[in-house]
């Protein structure tokens, strides 16, 4: 067993810094592709299929995007198609500037009882939704947005592509991964753990990965915070109907979280607080800023658009 551990070893210590460089490239290029190829990507992960075929894009639809692109003044040079998805949030990937260009994915829900058609089950965490019911009346009228609140939504992921803020969020990953590298190894030279048994340096390259990991969080999810502050921001500063539509967007995402926490019941309740936040899964982490703090954000925009002589 020592034998081939040890030529593992050797093989590393000889080609590390090739190894490092591949697998930084790796990791920065696996995150990245997504937004490179996100035509087939996206439309695989999130076309809306209500009877087995996928819905086009309707020309309501169509227009309300357009709309969205034309108010925030995007050239006619960058390339933008959109889809209709399941989903209940716009969805998107790629960079418009590129020829496989961007591609955004609207909620078939933007077409009013598309969706809550009470002809058409929807089953949602393996639970088919009641509209009859309360939460199920609640769920529907969630879902319902105006023109401005679907405006916002659109416009908060154009706003999004169109800062290639996917390249930034890409960088976290790789590099951690060379800092922990270079700390441990620099950390292992200062102490003398090379001239030591190999158990010894298993044992401190495990706890460099185990910090490395903590901190590949940490600055993960402070990057998440301060681009998803800044999306609304930027979003809800178009104008005051943006804003206007952004704080009822965020509410109505509150209010049809709560109505899930109702009609999936215990898991529910797990799934999302009182409030109507998100639970984060891992007690170390928060890895979006709670919709409570989007919502007042952009709220406090929008009552400054309507008193601006006010500080």
């Amino acid at each position: 067993m020592a034998g081939p551990l040890w030529r593992v070893a050797a093989f590393v210590q000889r080609h590390r810094t090739g190894l490092l460089v591949g697998s930084c490239a790796g990791l920065f290029g696996a995150q990245i592709s997504y937004h490179l190829f996100p035509d087939p990507v996206l439309r695989w992960l999130y076309q809306y299929w209500p009877r087995g075929q996928p819905v086009p894009l309707s020309a309501k639809l169509q227009r309300l995007f357009q709309e969205v692109l034309q108010d925030m003044g995007i050239p006619s040079g960058h390339c933008y198609e959109a889809f209709t998805t399941f989903t209940f949030q716009p969805v998107s990937a790629g960079f418009p500037r590129l020829p496989a260009g961007a591609v955004v994915g609207i909620p078939a829900s933007f077409l009013g009882d598309t969706v809550t058609n009470n002809n058409r089950p929807v089953v949602i965490h393996g639970q088919r939704v009641d509209w009859q019911s309360p939460a199920g009346a609640r769920l529907r009228d969630a879902l319902t947005l105006s023109h401005d609140a679907q405006k916002f939504a659109l416009a908060r992921e154009v706003v999004y592509l169109e800062s290639g803020a996917a390249t930034l969020q890409a960088l976290p990953a790789p590099a951690c991964l060379a800092g922990t590298w270079a700390l441990s190894v620099g950390a292992k030279q200062a102490l003398g753990l090379y001239g030591g048994p190999m158990t010894l340096r298993a044992a401190f390259n495990l706890m460099a990965a185990v910090a490395g990991f903590v901190a590949y969080s940490f600055f993960t999810d402070s990057l998440t915070h301060a681009l998803e502050a800044w999306l609304d921001r930027h979003t809800a500063s178009l104008s005051a109907a943006y804003s206007q539509g952004g704080v009822e967007f965020y509410e109505k995402v509150l209010s049809a979280n709560l109505a899930l926490r109702s009609l999936l019941g215990s898991p529910g309740e797990k799934l999302y607080s009182p409030s109507g936040n998100v639970i984060p899964r891992h007690w170390f982490r928060i890895k979006h800023l709670p919709y409570t703090t989007r919502r007042d954000s952009v709220l406090q925009m929008w009552r400054a658009t309507l008193s601006p002589g006010r500080s």
